[in-house]
């Protein structure tokens, strides 16, 4: 620590903090415009100029400079205000004065600053700039005449995204931040340049003249989309969100969002929002009043259960007070098959996870991963499922020079990072590579096996993925492998990454036991600092799995349930918060089942493609509509908080819950989630002892920052071969959608409005396939018809298509396997 004198004020601070963040901790305020906390120092604008008197005879940058061991600056004179004025003239010079008309207005570090400074006339002339406003692309417009040359959205976006859309160009007056040739932009769009401009350079188009910032209440929540769990800000007016604001005060992500968390939430008002219950009256859904809905699905739950069965399948986008209320409703109900998702993704994770380390989530927290020394991404799809996420593996990379490992059939943007080597290897062959590596920490010696169970057997079952044979087999070579392995069994702290969904449900037992045997052999379960980390699809996938939202023994799974509705042995389905017949995999036989079903209830908050197959539709509320808590795929346990009022009649799934709870003869006596909560609290082990006051701006991690294991036992998994054929077709997340909702979301459907087939250039070039091209794709029996899109990251005969959209009826060819032998034709 360092001991130094701000204003007269004695200060101790880390030896590593600039006089900036020395004086920020202490309340002292400095101006700035060029520094964030979540960047390197930079030192660019000068606002930031003090005096030290070790230093005598020169202003110095506070933004970048050390402290030192008793240091005495000050912050504010005469001298110092003077020069603070005279940068603003000279920022002022060249900048355009249309404060009336520009977005950043109340909000503008530049106009604060002056009416601070009091810079009233300008002692400087000089030529105004007329530079081209960029408004080619959808979501961000740039003003570069606004510019103060800071640097912020250059730096963001080479040291957080990674992407490396600006930089600066020519030299002296005729600088500015530009792209490659001054191009317009076309990126990822996630927006995190518009979040750091100081000025209105940068500006997001959807939000534009929406609102002045001070009219705006400010409501910080979490996003409903992936499990990362960012904190966002929504910017309120009217009852309705207008803008999602930049916060780098709350939760895990340090302000970072992606397109999905700032672009995404136009869902949240759309037009064709349900916004009263739906009954099917000769044939037809037709509006109806609560009461009547309510009686409607009384009426046939008590029938099914009368006859043959009910079964409840759930989304993982509900708070966790909700799955509480959807659990008890299911014994009230008196079924226990109840589930989360489809076919085996969720229940095969957990199961492997539990019989390898005893646990059921992941062992680490996100900020550690940023000083790993190797990293472990197991499909490179992980960037686009949980990019935010990614942005932390950037700066591991980036900043601390980590060794980023890919085990993916496919490169991705994690591929693109300096020194990242990609496994590329044949669709679904990530297990024999992960037991490969396996074999590698066995044979050479270098597995970490004190206190472990099963290794002899391991030993002995892993004789068949010697690298040499896995090489043949998956087409990743055997110095790949080797150095992989060898490479995370000398990293003091290391992280093993593993994102799972409904696209993803091939072998996933197979492959969450294959990971964490990685994670024993290799020392990274149980180190402090390392971690292996199951990134669920959704919002509260973590919740879901933590409130067990899984069939009780003896019940049935999503696929049990199905199979059973499809063969006739189930009556009755209640679908709360998933559009089956679009992201389950095999369409032909959800379809087969709902018809069998003699009672169907679907809870959303659109008339979904299954929600149009319904009996009885109930309208529901987003998650900016409701009060409550999310886990995140860390275990951490974060508020999320009403900024809106639900459309129409719509009512959140909790007060649905205990309408219907009510009807079937159990009281609900909670006043609030909070009450839910320590209910909750009292009932699941994870969460025992946490209040619901306590969940403060960063959450609360249930288990700690490393997650106690209750055992270490590798378990012998076998891989499956890649299946046959020219083309093989995998399917996953786009990094623009997530789930079904965004297909709804003006932001994410302006980037990619219509599903699409990928291939790669050699591909297209034999097929003779342009992008724009429909492409007829012919598999299990089935056919579909995509656009086209060609791009590099695809290696020789394999196609993707993401599985978002409703449209696509992607399922129609996919079953669930991890790669589709397609024939493909123009």
């Amino acid at each position: 620590m360092v001991n130094l004198t701000i204003d007269g004020k004695q200060i101790t601070v880390k030896k590593s903090a600039t006089i900036y963040e020395a004086a920020k901790e202490a309340g002292i305020d400095i101006p700035v415009l060029c520094y964030a906390k979540k960047l390197l120092p930079y030192g660019a604008c000068r606002i930031c100029l003090v005096e030290v008197e070790q230093m005598k005879g020169r202003l110095i940058p506070s933004c970048t400079t050390p402290v030192t061991e008793g240091m005495v600056v000050k912050t504010t004179s005469p001298d110092i205000t003077k020069v603070r004025k005279t940068v603003l003239e000279f920022l002022l010079v060249n900048h355009v004065v249309e404060c009336p008309v520009c977005d950043k207005a109340g909000e503008c570090d530049l106009q604060d600053l002056t009416f601070q400074y009091e810079v009233v006339k300008n002692r400087f002339e000089g030529e105004k700039f007329n530079l081209p406003t960029d408004e080619v692309n959808p979501l961000i417009e740039r003003n570069m005449n606004r510019c103060v040359l800071c640097g912020k959205c250059v730096r963001v976006c080479d040291e957080i995204v990674g992407y490396g859309s600006y930089s600066f160009i020519n030299r002296g007056f005729e600088t500015k931040i530009a792209t490659a040739f001054d191009r317009g932009l076309n990126c990822e769009f996630c927006g995190q340049c518009v979040s750091m401009c100081p000025v209105g350079a940068i500006l997001p188009r959807p939000f534009k003249f929406k609102a002045r910032p001070w009219q705006l209440s400010e409501v910080d929540t979490v996003c409903g989309y992936c499990g990362n769990g960012c904190t966002v800000t929504l910017g309120v007016l009217n009852d309705k969100v207008e803008t999602i604001r930049f916060n780098d005060k709350t939760g895990v992500n340090d302000g970072n969002l992606c397109i999905r968390g700032r672009f995404g939430y136009g869902y949240i008002h759309h037009d064709d929002r349900l916004r009263k219950p739906l009954i099917r009256k000769d044939g037809q859904l037709v509006e109806a009043e609560w009461n009547e809905a309510i009686e409607a699905v009384v009426k046939g739950f008590n029938k099914a259960g009368n006859e043959k069965g009910l079964g409840i399948l759930s989304g993982a986008r509900m708070t966790n007070e909700e799955l509480f209320l959807l659990k008890n409703l299911a014994k009230t109900l008196g079924t226990g098959n109840l589930d989360h998702s489809g076919g085996e993704c969720y229940k095969g994770l957990t199961e492997g996870l539990m019989e390898t380390l005893g646990v059921k989530a992941s062992t680490g927290t996100f900020p550690q991963v940023e000083s790993c020394d190797a990293i472990l991404a197991i499909r490179s799809d992980f960037y686009e499922t949980h990019p935010v996420f990614g942005m932390v593996v950037n700066q591991a990379v980036k900043r601390h020079d980590a060794q980023l490992f890919i085990v993916s059939d496919k490169k991705g943007k994690f591929s693109k990072l300096p020194h990242a080597k990609t496994l590329l290897g044949k669709p679904g062959t990530e297990i024999q590579i992960l037991n490969s590596m396996a074999q590698v920490l066995l044979s050479e010696g270098l597995a970490v096996t004190d206190g472990v169970e099963g290794v002899e057997e391991l030993k002995a079952a892993l004789a068949k993925y010697a690298p040499a044979d896995v090489a043949e087999r998956t087409g990743v070579s055997v110095d790949a492998i080797k150095a992989a392995a060898r490479a995370l069994a000398g990293a003091k702290k290391s992280a093993i990454l593993l994102a799972y969904g409904l696209p993803y449900a091939a072998h996933s037992k197979e492959l969450a036991i294959a990971a964490a045997n990685l994670s024993i052999l290799t020392g990274n379960a149980g180190r402090e600092g390392s971690g292996l980390y199951l990134c669920g699809e959704k919002s509260n996938s973590q919740g879901a799995i933590d409130l067990a939202i899984l069939p009780e023994a003896g019940a049935m799974g999503a696929k049990d349930m199905l199979e059973a509705a499809r063969n006739g042995n189930l009556s009755a389905l209640y679908v709360v918060g998933e559009d089956l017949l679009t992201s389950y995999p095999d369409r032909d036989k959800v379809e087969a089942a709902l018809k069998g079903l003699s009672f169907l209830v679907v809870q959303d908050i659109f008339l979904s493609p299954t929600a149009q197959q319904a009996d009885v539709v109930l309208p529901a509320s987003s998650f900016a509509e409701k009060d409550g808590t999310f886990t995140n795929a860390e275990r951490r346990i974060q508020r999320v908080r009403k900024g809106v009022s639900s459309p129409g009649d719509a009512k959140t799934d909790f007060e649905i819950f205990e309408l219907l709870s009510a009807r079937f003869g159990r009281n609900i006596s909670y006043t609030a989630p909070a009450a839910v909560f320590a209910d909750i609290a009292a009932n699941v082990a994870e969460y025992a002892g946490i209040q619901l006051d306590a969940v403060g701006p960063q959450g609360v991690v249930w288990g700690g920052d490393d997650l106690a294991l209750k055992k270490k036992r590798v378990v012998a998994v076998d891989g499956p071969e890649a299946p046959q054929g020219d083309f093989l077709l995998v399917t996953g997340s786009s990094l623009y959608h997530s789930g079904t909702m965004s297909t709804r979301a003006k932001g994410s459907l302006s980037v990619v409005a219509e599903p699409y087939i990928e291939f790669g250039q050699e591909d297209a070039k034999k097929l003779q396939v342009t992008d724009g091209d429909v492409v007829t794709v012919k598999a299990e029996g089935g056919q579909i018809k995509l656009k086209a899109k060609v791009d590099r990251r695809l290696p020789q005969g394999v196609v993707f298509a993401p599985y978002h959209f409703a449209s696509a009826e992607i399922n129609r060819i996919y079953k669930g396997a991890s790669a589709v032998a397609v024939e493909l034709s123009k």
